[in-house]
């Protein structure tokens, strides 16, 4: 079995165009024509040709492409157990090639969804002092990354692209980070006020053309000797823009070395409309970015 680990020429940020067979099947299990069963199995088939799909296109890392529907869990035990079926099912079908990456929401992010879904007197009640519902997430959060690397997972990314950056929130995201199993690669998405106040984190991407990016703030990474900067695409680019895309990342090459450098291809969940023929323009995407690893990298290396 070939070695793989990260960093790598090019990674992946976030999720995959949902496919059409698999959108079609939520719909039907949503109105009560299919069962979890069977959407599940769907889920799955979608999730191993993707794989095979990211395998044929020469990726070293892949992911679920957040095919995983998970809106159906209740509690945190029903969603550690879905995470957990779903690493299983991915490295299941990977094969020994190539790195599974798991992505999860970020703990600021969890923390987020309970605040604007729960009632505030409801909050108050359950957790009158807003220390003990921190502390249950960063322990919930701890036992499932046990449980990944238990299964065999080295390779974690946190999604918190609408992190808010306060106290709290950060807090949060660092003691998940201090706690994670020792050899647990960990990669961190998230606008560069979050990024900034991290500490821990292998990787830090960023939607390098997006607002959240503060270009002055990119030598505060070069403090980060081990770290790896995960230049995100923020759109998909066509072919002849790949001379402007290089002069970009150029510039951000003046201030990292290379080999703390990936480029990451964009999360299709971030932009996408309907009307688009997005799986077309994701997978062309890919092979624009492999090309562009090739003029980084040298080809073959």
């Amino acid at each position: 079995m070939e070695k793989v680990f990260p960093p790598f020429r090019v990674d992946i940020a976030g999720a995959f165009c949902v496919p059409r067979a698999l959108k079609d099947a939520r719909e039907q299990y949503r109105n009560g024509q299919i069962s979890l069963h069977t959407m599940q199995a769907i889920e799955d088939a979608e999730v191993r040709n993707l794989v095979g799909r990211l395998k044929s296109e020469g990726m070293k890392v892949v992911t679920d492409g957040g095919f995983r529907n998970r809106e159906f869990v209740e509690n945190w035990d029903e969603y550690r157990c879905a995470v957990l079926e779903g690493f299983s099912h991915l490295t299941g079908v990977t094969g020994g090639d190539v790195l599974a990456k798991q992505h999860l929401p970020s703990p600021a992010e969890i923390l987020a969804r309970i605040l604007r879904a729960t009632d505030a007197e409801q909050l108050k009640r359950d957790y009158p002092d807003r220390s003990l519902l921190t502390d249950e997430i960063a322990v919930q959060f701890k036992r499932l990354l046990d449980e990944l690397h238990d299964a065999g997972c080295r390779y974690i990314q946190f999604d918190g692209v609408h992190s808010v950056a306060n106290d709290e929130s950060v807090q949060l995201n660092n003691r998940v980070l201090q706690e994670r199993p020792a050899d647990m690669y960990v990669a961190f998405h998230a606008p560069t006020d979050m990024l900034i106040r991290l500490t821990g984190a292998d990787a830090y991407f960023l939607n390098y053309d997006w607002g959240h990016c503060d270009r002055s703030r990119l030598l505060w990474f070069i403090r980060e000797e081990k770290s790896v900067f995960g230049f995100v695409l923020s759109r998909y680019p066509e072919e002849e823009e790949l001379d402007e895309l290089q002069m970009k990342i150029e510039e951000v090459l003046r201030y990292i070395p290379l080999e703390r450098f990936t480029l990451c291809l964009p999360d299709a969940g971030t932009f996408q409309t309907p009307l688009e023929p997005d799986e077309e323009k994701q997978w062309n995407t890919l092979r624009l970015g492999m090309q562009m690893a090739e003029r980084l990298y040298g080809k073959g290396e």
